[in-house]
């Protein structure tokens, strides 16, 4: 039994018990690996199953692996054409265009309503903030036709501007990036306003760069967010060369029912950027949520 002393010269016992040490090190590494398999072995299921035909799909017992992996199911969702310009690239790119479009928006203006509530001093702050917040509580289904009516009467049904500018701010982006502000040392914006700073300087050089993560994480949120959307785009975009990727998908799988296979890859087209985007980052995406309800 090793024994270590510490600093101001008290005994502490090192590798007391290293049995109990490689158990807890494979427990851990055994959730791990449980955790793993239960969350991506359906993906990778739907993934080999972009490869097979309709009839291995459904076939039992089912097998893990195609007869032959057939590379043209993706060729041929790819190619799919429903008429007047419907196509799985322009879907591609519309729903990339209004995620990203939506993302960029909300990052800026969520960012500077942040900045305001945290850092502001002005009448009626602290209400204007708790009716932000109020909205929260507010399902999306009562707003639905009412936002639908008001984006008729400014005609903008059937554009990309019916989703963006409803989507430029929110309440739960506002309140994440208020909270992480608050975090942030008053003392660093007082030095840049010793050093001649203004008050847009000082939000853009010195609490936006302190604010990475948070910025991420919400770029991320109304990312996905807006990836994933359906009624919205259902409601607003009535051309097929208009459609978001969940509306196509809903219509290419009336379209091919019987062919779970080519259901299966445009579920991957669908899938597969917004896991790209989470991976890449990741790192500031946890860093983000775990700082955003810390005040300092």
């Amino acid at each position: 039994m090793a024994v270590a002393t510490d600093s101001i010269g008290t005994k502490s016992h090192v590798n007391r018990h290293p049995s109990r040490y490689y158990v807890e090190l494979g427990l851990r590494y055994a959730a791990l690996i449980i955790v793993g398999i239960v969350l991506f072995t359906p993906f990778i299921l739907a993934g080999i199953g972009t490869f097979k035909t309709d009839a291995e799909i459904t076939a039992y017992p089912p097998e893990f692996f195609p007869k032959e992996w057939l590379a043209e199911n993706w060729v041929k969702v790819w190619n799919t054409d429903l008429g007047a310009g419907g196509t799985f690239p322009r879907w591609l790119f519309n729903t990339a265009f209004l995620a990203t479009s939506v993302a960029v928006l909300q990052v800026v203006f969520c960012s500077m309503a942040a900045y305001s509530f945290a850092r502001l001093d002005y009448p009626g702050k602290d209400m204007m903030f708790n009716f932000m917040l109020g909205t929260m509580m507010i399902p999306g289904a009562v707003t639905l036709i009412p936002a639908y009516v008001l984006m008729g009467k400014l005609k903008l049904l059937n554009t990309f501007w019916s989703l963006i500018l409803p989507g430029m701010v929110s309440a739960g982006g506002i309140f994440m990036l208020t909270q992480f502000f608050k975090s942030i040392p008053r003392d660093l914006e007082e030095a840049a306003y010793i050093d001649g700073a203004s008050q847009l300087q000082v939000y853009k050089d010195v609490v936006l760069p302190l604010a990475r993560p948070a910025l991420l994480t919400v770029f991320i949120l109304q990312f996905q967010g807006m990836w994933n959307s359906f009624v919205q785009p259902l409601l607003y975009l009535d051309s097929p060369k208009m459609w978001v990727l969940n509306v196509a998908l809903s219509v290419f799988q009336q379209n091919y029912k019987a062919q779970w296979n080519l259901t299966l890859v445009g579920a991957m087209f669908n899938a597969i950027p917004v896991l790209i985007l989470f991976f890449m980052f990741s790192k500031y995406y946890m860093e983000g949520v775990s700082y955003a309800g810390v005040k300092g």
